[in-house]
């Protein structure tokens, strides 16, 4: 089937743009591997908004549903059942950004008007949302406020783009660890087994 959401056309003009604000010091959520810290700037091929090059994003969200949803993404089985070896993968930690992001709200009713639906936060094909990304940064925004494809309601996950890899210990981006993968599971009433989940995978 034909994607409905295209690439930003050359020359786009997102200065009019719907966005929202992300005021510097908010209290935000992250999941992300035990074997690095909270903030890192991934400039990889798998972010959905991720920026290239020297620059990259760093996804974060307002509840932990959210972070955690987005972390598990489709490994959760019908039953709501969930390895120990992904549970035991990842934690989830409070962040703050120091500075305020002015962000790109592609939910809000009026992107359609800028050639953005909402197939832009579902597709699979992530080189076309990371092509809108660097449209936005290009334009002068901080990052972007999307709803994430793994949950519903309002949306609460935001992309914030900065230098590519973990910032400085300067640079005043605080982390505190909140909770283990584990017990993030426990509190979106999933189980955690001890054997391999297989089969009966789903999108939550």
């Amino acid at each position: 089937m034909t994607a409905s959401q295209s690439a930003p056309p050359a020359g786009v003009v997102l200065s009019a743009f719907p966005e929202a604000t992300l005021a510097a010091g908010a209290p935000m959520y992250r999941s992300h591997g035990t074997a690095h810290g909270a903030w890192y700037y991934d400039n990889g091929v798998e972010g959905r908004f991720n920026l290239h090059g020297a620059r990259g994003t760093c996804c974060t969200a307002l509840s932990v549903d959210t972070a955690v949803r987005e972390r598990i993404r489709g490994r959760v089985s019908r039953k709501g059942v969930v390895s120990r070896a992904l549970a035991d993968s990842f934690v989830v930690s409070v962040v703050s950004a120091p500075t305020e992001h002015r962000c790109a709200a592609v939910n809000d009713v009026a992107a359609a008007e800028h050639g953005i639906v909402r197939e832009l936060t579902t597709m699979s094909d992530y080189s076309i949302p990371q092509a809108w990304a660097q449209a936005f940064e290009d334009a002068g925004y901080d990052g972007v406020l999307y709803g994430s494809a793994f949950t519903t309601g309002s949306p609460d996950a935001y992309a914030l783009f900065g230098d590519a890899g973990a910032p400085s210990a300067h640079a005043g981006h605080t982390a505190t660890r909140h909770l283990s993968g584990e017990d993030a599971c426990r509190a979106l009433g999933w189980t955690v087994a001890n054997t391999p989940v297989t089969g009966g995978m789903n999108i939550v």
